[in-house]
């Protein structure tokens, strides 16, 4: 599965670049080695379920000693991370080079 390079507009950024990108790791396009990021204000928003879904689902099957929580979390982290490859990616200007 490929996702299209904001900067050539071709399908040059594979599943793990873009699912990297979600944990705020900068991708690279290989056909024009543009510098990409997912939009930071929708990272935030994800990154607030994510804890949201940690600490809600795993206090509870902590407390209540329950499997069926803990599986609760699981899922829904998976889910979140299913939404995080929908999150497009916005463009980034080069990396400054000091002389």
């Amino acid at each position: 599965m490929m996702f299209e390079c904001p900067h050539c507009k071709q399908r040059t950024v594979t599943l793990k670049q873009k699912y990297l990108a979600e944990k705020w790791i900068d991708v690279y396009c290989s056909g024009c080695g543009g510098r990409s990021c997912m939009y930071p204000a929708l990272v935030v928003v994800l990154w607030f379920f994510y804890t949201w879904d940690l600490m809600l689902f795993g206090y509870v099957a902590y407390e209540k000693v329950s499997i069926g929580y803990f599986i609760v979390m699981v899922v829904g982290w998976l889910l979140l991370d299913l939404v995080g490859l929908v999150i497009p990616l916005g463009r980034m200007r080069p990396v400054a080079k000091n002389k």
